[in-house]
């Protein structure tokens, strides 16, 4: 198991232990990176054995940051992250004054059930320093130069979570370094994200999911100002930006001074950090960001970002428009008894594969296939709701979380299925990870890597391991990480199978960096499916590709089919059968000679008995393996 995937189940085991002491959790989204600094300076030997409490620090401090993002919102007038409303644009200024409120009032509680005596104090004192630093940079009048200001104030604002999170380990017994030497290099890191951020607001290439210029239109000083006092703020942000990038007889430019003060500071961190025995994913990280700040340089002011986008609030009838479609949409489902057809329909290999389930577990994942394929339904079409995607994935997220927790919406799909998800006690952040996922497809992505690309398999197909795995009654965490694999798994086949429709829609999911290997370029791809078109073949590089991938969806595979015997013995058929059923795609891709763009790989009804057979066998093997051990 990755790191990252370790802190996504170890931030749920700790969303289901807040939940189950009464707490509101935030279900937390985005790269998580608090929570992955706290684990990456864990001694690996014990990473895979962290205790309770560790994961209930992290949730806590992860918490913190996300109380934060709805009071920074406020203060900044910000109405758009990663690309959707906040928030503040969708209900105002209370909602999210309150809802940061809550989430912080949640993070004492939640620190206070870590029981490591000694986080829960520095915790306290830590959070305390993020208000007193955003207090001091409103403070116009101050002794201190600019610079100095400026350093003490990111100390405070970002460097006090990422100290608390870096010490975390040391005070939990779990690294080799002591809580302060940690807490130290944690700070650091801090300061560097917040430097980062700080100049990725004035490069208009630089992909933030935040508007540009900030810093700018709020009168906010930064390092990248350098010399520069108050006076900066009297120009327009044209003139801004074009000074900001322009060389002065022959002179390094502001971007120019401020990347080398990025670069300079990374380096003698990653140091730090290595020097620690720490290594990836944090040093990755690391380096991700200097290189993020190098590639938005080299890009300069080359894209028309100079002001904020304004997003209009969506108003009230809107709201009710795009409800009101969505309710249709589950009428058109019909009846619980309908919805093995619309099942049977859509998933031809996975409901063959539930046949062999008692019949009233086929009723629960009939459930929640349906309900999985109704939010991707939401996003994947054309029309209105595909426009105002963000907007109906924040109001599917706001029905199906009142659904949850007991109100009835009317909307049928999502009060059958919440009602049975709650009772069954399996925590709603499984759902809101889906709906992230969603938000994903919706506008084209660039996958770097296998392990990016992970995080969409996750949120996507693994959550949905995770929920009928715990709808069964199995909550071990080696077990729900075993679901995660067959979903990843199951995600890439998909991924495999359908390359020539996703491009079609404008999407590729193949990792950049595998392309790159087997040089294969977003250009190529297109060109790839007109030859496929015309001679039904396709490059010896480009089945080589498809081959890594398919590689690694086969491990995974072979990992998930380790779990299967330790799910209830009505489960087992039927999972190992559809593990390898979906497996079996992988041969009709070869069959096809590696056209997937222009031709759908499928198996059929005879091929998946063969397979349902040889999974059958392959799950005897396995149990017998583990049995001798």
């Amino acid at each position: 198991m990755t790191a990252v995937e370790l802190v996504q189940n170890g931030i749920t085991r700790g969303c289901i232990l807040a939940e189950k002491f009464g707490m509101t959790v935030s279900h937390p989204q985005g790269k998580l990176l608090r929570p992955l600094t706290a684990l990456c300076f864990v001694s690996p030997d014990q990473q895979q054995s962290l205790s309770e409490g560790f994961w209930l620090g992290c949730l806590a401090i992860q918490m913190v940051h996300e109380a934060s993002l709805h009071h920074d919102d406020v203060l900044d007038g910000g109405l758009e992250r990663r690309g959707a409303a906040t928030l503040l644009a969708r209900k105002g200024t209370d909602a999210s004054l309150l809802l940061g409120d809550l989430y912080l009032t949640s993070a004492y509680r939640i620190a206070s059930k870590s029981g490591i005596q000694e986080f829960l104090t520095e915790f306290i004192d830590a959070v305390e320093a993020m208000v007193r630093g955003e207090s001091l940079q409103d403070q116009p009048e101050t002794r201190l130069d600019h610079q100095t200001k400026y350093e003490q104030i990111v100390r405070m604002k970002s460097g006090a979570l990422f100290g608390i999170a870096a010490a975390l380990p040391g005070w939990a017994g779990y690294a080799d370094a002591t809580a302060a030497e940690l807490r130290e290099v944690g700070t650091e890191l801090g300061v560097l994200y917040q430097m980062v951020d700080d100049f990725l607001d004035y490069c208009p290439a630089g992909n933030t999911g935040k508007p540009k210029l900030q810093d700018f239109n709020n009168k906010i000083w930064t390092f990248v100002l350098g010399s520069r006092g108050n006076e900066w703020f009297d120009q327009s942000p044209e003139e801004a930006l074009n000074t900001f990038f322009r060389r002065d007889h022959g002179k390094p430019s502001m971007a120019e001074e401020a990347l080398q003060q990025i670069q300079e500071r990374g380096t003698t961190l990653l140091k730090q950090i290595r020097d620690l025995g720490t290594q990836s994913p944090l040093t990755e990280v690391l380096s991700e960001w200097i290189d993020q700040c190098s590639d938005a340089f080299r890009s300069g002011n080359h894209a028309d970002l100079a002001a904020p986008r304004k997003l209009s609030l969506p108003s009230p009838l809107t709201q009710v428009v795009t409800t009101a479609q969505i309710a249709i949409r589950s009428q058109q489902l019909g009846e619980i008894s309908d919805w093995r057809k619309f099942f049977a329909r859509n998933s031809r290999s996975f409901s063959f594969a539930s046949r062999f389930f008692p019949p009233e577990e086929r009723a629960i994942i009939n459930e929640i296939y349906v309900f999985c394929r109704f939010t991707d339904n939401l996003v994947d079409k054309d029309g209105d709701m595909k426009i105002h995607a963000h907007e109906t994935l924040d109001l599917w997220d706001q029905i199906t979380h009142s659904a949850y927790h007991g109100s009835y919406t009317g909307i049928h799909v999502a009060d059958v299925v919440m009602t049975r998800m709650a009772k069954m006690q399996i925590p709603y952040s499984l759902v809101s990870e889906l709906i992230q996922g969603m938000r994903m497809d919706v506008e084209p992505q660039i996958y770097r890597s296998m392990e990016e690309l992970r995080r969409y398999t996750y949120r996507v197909a693994s959550v949905v391991g995770n929920w009928i795995t715990q709808a069964f009654g199995v909550r071990e965490p080696w077990v729900l990480e075993r679901a995660h694999d067959l979903g990843h798994a199951m995600q890439l086949t998909n991924i495999v199978r359908d390359v020539g429709e996703d491009l079609d829609m404008g999407r590729i999911y193949l990792p950049a960096d595998l392309m790159a290997i087997h040089h294969i370029t977003p250009e190529m791809l297109r060109n790839i499916k007109s030859q496929a078109a015309s001679t039904g073949k396709v490059p010896t590089d480009y089945i080589k590709l498809l081959e890594e991938i398919m590689a690694e969806a086969d491990s995974a595979y072979d990992r998930a089919y380790k779990g299967i015997p330790s799910l209830p013995p009505r489960l087992r058929r039927s999972i190992a059968i559809a593990a390898r059923v979906y497996r079996g795609i992988h041969d009709e891709v070869r069959t096809n000679g590696y056209n997937n763009m222009t031709r759908r790989a499928f198996t059929s009804f005879q091929k998946k008995t063969v397979l349902a057979r040889k999974g059958l066998k392959q799950l005897q093997q396995v149990s017998r393996t583990l049995n001798t051990k």
